[in-house]
């Protein structure tokens, strides 16, 4: 059985009115399978332990986004899909509150560049989305073009969120503004991937291309597009690849580890989508996450259903630096840098 986790495309900071946010190179991890779930941890860059606590509500297949001042936004997830809670920079209690819709599994969000979050799709409400600010404040809400769950979205350089796949639009894509209103994507603008996607991830590289890598029909391929969503390139994957991360890295190229297909994997492409190198995890890892440490160029990888319990540090060449264990078993949890 395939299992799919909210899969996020890494960045090194948000662009707001011309500043950036600083990372302070610790972890925020929350969430996920068995008695993990009402609980959070935060670690530092090297994956050392730094404290713990518990979430207001139980969290699993969540989102989880950094917000500009520091704070972490959680939604959702199958045992609270219809609330939303703020945790403060050292995981401490800020906020709670009510969802316009209730999103199980299998949604995603995005931070805006106005410090928004954009929350779309899902399990439960595939066909919806909505805007929250950054104290969880309602902004406005509306329908996708089609139904989406399992699908990717990514904050192009414009602002913009490109959305990709998704079951039930394996071969589809959309790009929502700001305001949620629908920017490109329409039955006459050409909206068809190179193969169907849902469980794969998608991130714009330095160049403004936007990589996709996974997923659905399309598990053992990759497909490099532009900002217009124009196709350039395609072609296949070192391994299968089906809830797999895919995390930039500082030099531009892209760290994909993992997956359902091929679990104990991982790969780096380039801008071009070419293979640079390719490796063996020292963990089976599927569910997990796996988030860029800015401050060092290192990758934490995390959890997972094969190895719920485990981290592992690996450099920008893929190379492992260390490993150990987390303070909870964790899958289909979040993991934000803070």
């Amino acid at each position: 059985m395939r299992r799919y986790s909210i899969l996020w495309a890494t960045m090194v900071f948000v662009l707001l009115g011309g500043g950036s946010i600083a990372f302070a190179g610790t972890n925020f991890i929350a969430g996920g399978q068995g008695t993990s779930g009402g609980s959070w941890e935060r670690r530092n860059s090297g994956g050392g332990f730094n404290n713990s606590g518990t979430l207001w509500a139980t969290r699993v297949s969540h989102c989880a986004v950094r917000l500009p001042n520091g704070n972490t936004f959680l939604a959702g997830g199958s045992a609270s899909g219809g609330t939303w809670e703020i945790r403060n920079s050292t995981g401490g209690y800020v906020s709670n509150g009510t969802l316009s819709a209730t999103r199980d599994w299998a949604f995603t969000c995005s931070l805006l560049g106005n410090g928004n979050v954009f929350i779309a799709g899902g399990g439960t409400s595939p066909a919806t989305w909505e805007i929250r600010n950054g104290t969880g404040g309602f902004v406005s809400q509306g329908t996708l073009w089609t139904s989406r769950y399992g699908h990717s979205a990514s904050v192009l350089s414009s602002g913009n969120v490109l959305i990709t796949g998704g079951f039930g639009s394996q071969g589809t894509w959309e790009i929502r503004g700001t305001n949620g209103s629908l920017v490109s994507g329409t039955s006459t603008t050409g909206i068809y991937l190179w193969s169907g996607r849902a469980g794969h991830c998608s991130i714009q590289l330095n160049n403004g291309n936007i990589l996709l890598v996974g997923g659905g029909a399309g598990y053992i391929s990759w497909e490099l597009r532009n900002s217009s969503m124009t196709l350039i390139s395609a072609n296949y994957t070192w391994a299968s690849r089906d809830g797999s991360t895919c995390t930039k890295l500082l030099d531009g190229n892209v760290l994909i580890v993992g997956g359902s297909w091929s679990p104990g994997t991982w790969e780096i492409r380039n801008s071009t989508g070419a293979l640079v190198s390719n490796g063996n995890l020292s963990f089976g890892r599927d569910g997990h996450q796996a988030e860029l440490q800015t401050d060092t160029g290192n990758v934490l990888i995390t959890g997972g259903t094969t190895s719920p319990g485990t981290w592992e540090l690996r450099s920008a060449t893929g190379a492992l630096i260390s490993s150990g264990n987390l303070n909870a078993s964790r899958s289909a949890h979040t993991q934000n840098e803070q």
